[in-house]
């Protein structure tokens, strides 16, 4: 590798950092500002092509990503929605596939039918970060999130797994409906059994170590053993990192308080630089891909594309209303509870026309439209193959860009908030936080007579200050929010943390404490102010 290459390679992250936080400073949608900014790099005349590597995409982004979003999943709400997180998930992608497939090979008749499967696999999945980031952004209602997070860490095993089922009958090998079942059940069997024996040998080991820096260490080391260790044996490698972190995420309660403070701002940075450079990376494909398309005009391309992308779109809208309206079960796992305006039905409507709408595609569709060989078996030129990767591309900017431009207006036009679900949480943190102190004061009266009496009043007196914070602000929210007086405290207490840290600063620097000591004290203050940030975010 090159310097250059290896600057630009460098280069790539740090300017996507920094483009995402200017566009949040002016709440722009930060994903779709990359994506754009990306194309506009890729057709500057002085900047290098960038031709995406997929094994960059599916081995060295895609894992991190997928294991941090299967830790934040609760296990408890993906029971729950199983049946809606399995359709869209399974179903809805080998539907997406078939429909694709069919129709592009209809459309372009000289494009072979394995080909057009091909593409159909690779069109598949929504884009998992997408997917998971506008979910939680927007403020949908939480089975609705749920669902779309399930959705989004489960679709790329079956899109990948459909994607290579389809490529081996493209480049020549004999495919049976039957091998090809037996190839998708052996590869996700394999994979959720590669990623839960790895995590029920490291949460025992993990739970015993209480080192957290080796702890963070490994957590950021494991996703990638098991997806190589998984791939290696043909079998699914992000089913293995989905369990791995579905396991480990539920039972991280074991660990350390430091050992998941250490984790949460350790993977907060990671992913932070691994979705910027993803959506910046879809951007710079232009010129390397449409470099390759010349044998088609400019018409045929964008009538193509558009075709696709329309297939793709009323695909997802034709499966999820299908599958939506099969049966009240499955329906109410997309409904918010309760309806905020009109009835029932109503709410369910409106939401499923919004999980209908968000299904962008991204990095991992690309990935894959890149790996495609250039020759069959034979040794011959695959066919299409170049418009197979144009059309992934075309459909990927289409669904960012229209989808993701016109998602968040069409949440507010339809009316659909998650609001009474913020005050239902407020109140269950509040019992949450005083069972937890009554806890406390119960094993305190166990002990007390052990203790001084002064340490005694001050862990009490903690213990009642945390359940009192918690009472009032389930107040303030049931209120409509948090009040001004709470809000004038809280940037009181803010001026004071600021005006404490430049105290011990000034002692440090005269010399009067040593840094040790400096470090310890502004560590104090800085979890205080950690604190109040979280509890706002609640």
């Amino acid at each position: 590798m090159t310097a250059q290459h290896l600057l630009f390679l460098l280069g790539v992250p740090f300017f996507s950092v920094v483009v995402s936080a200017i566009a949040r400073r002016f709440e722009l949608n930060g994903s779709l500002v990359l994506v754009v900014v990306g194309i506009i790099v890729s057709v500057i005349p002085f900047i290098p092509d960038y031709d995406l590597e997929p094994e960059f995409v599916l081995m060295i982004l895609l894992p991190p990503l997928l294991y941090q979003a299967a830790v934040e999943t609760s296990v408890p709400s993906l029971r729950q929605n199983w049946q809606a997180v399995m359709i869209l998930s399974v179903a809805m992608v080998l539907v997406t596939t078939m429909l694709t497939g069919f129709a592009m090979h209809w459309l372009i008749p000289e494009m072979p039918l394995p080909v057009a499967f091909v593409l159909g696999a690779v069109l598949g999945p929504p884009d998992t970060v997408a997917a998971i980031s506008i979910a939680r952004r927007l403020g949908l209602p939480r089975r609705t999130v749920d669902v779309l997070v399930g959705e989004g860490l489960f679709n790329d095993a079956t899109a990948l797994t459909a994607f290579r089922i389809a490529l081996a009958a493209a480049v020549g090998e004999t495919v049976t409906f039957f091998d090809a079942i037996g190839r998708f059940l052996l590869s996700a069997a394999g994979g959720i059994l590669i990623g839960a024996i790895v995590a029920m040998i490291w949460d025992p080991i993990r739970y015993r170590m209480r080192d957290p820096r080796a702890e963070s260490s490994i957590s950021l080391i494991l996703p990638f053993v098991v997806y190589i260790t998984a791939e290696a044996v043909h079998v699914s490698g992000v089913m293995g990192v989905v369990i791995l972190g579905l396991y480990l995420g539920h039972r991280r309660v074991r660990a350390g308080y430091a050992t998941r403070m250490l984790d949460t701002a350790v993977w907060d940075v990671i992913v932070e630089i691994l979705e910027a450079t993803v959506f910046a990376l879809i951007g710079l494909q232009l010129i390397p891909i449409l470099r390759d398309v010349d044998f088609w005009s400019g018409w045929q391309l964008i009538g193509y594309g558009t075709a696709a992308f329309a297939i793709v779109v009323v695909a997802r809208f034709g499966g999820v209303y299908t599958f939506g309206y099969l049966g009240d079960q499955f329906t109410r796992r997309f409904r918010g509870t309760p309806p905020f305006r009109g009835s029932a039905e109503s709410q369910a409507h409106r939401v499923l026309f919004v999980v209908s709408w968000a299904g962008m595609r991204g990095v991992v569709s690309l990935a894959a439209a890149l790996s495609i060989p250039i020759t069959t078996n034979h040794g011959e030129p695959l066919p299409d193959r170049e418009l197979v990767q144009f059309l992934t591309l075309f459909v990927v900017l289409a669904t960012l860009i229209v989808q993701g431009l016109t998602l968040p207006p069409l949440i507010r036009r339809l009316g659909i908030s998650a609001m009474e679900e913020v005050k239902e949480d407020a109140f269950a943190y509040c019992s949450a936080m005083s069972t937890a102190a009554n806890a406390g004061l119960a094993r305190l009266e166990d002990l007390e007579e052990s203790l001084p009496d002064p340490a005694v009043d001050r862990m009490r007196d903690q213990a009642l200050w945390r359940g009192e914070r918690a009472r009032r602000y389930a107040q303030q929210v049931a209120a409509g929010g948090p009040s001004a007086n709470a809000t004038a405290v809280d940037d009181a207490r803010r001026s004071m943390l600021d005006a404490e840290r430049a105290a011990i600063e000034h002692l440090r620097d005269s010399r009067e404490i040593n840094d040790d000591v400096y470090r310890r004290v502004l560590n104090q203050l800085d979890l205080e102010e950690a604190f109040m940030e979280r509890r706002g975010g609640h």
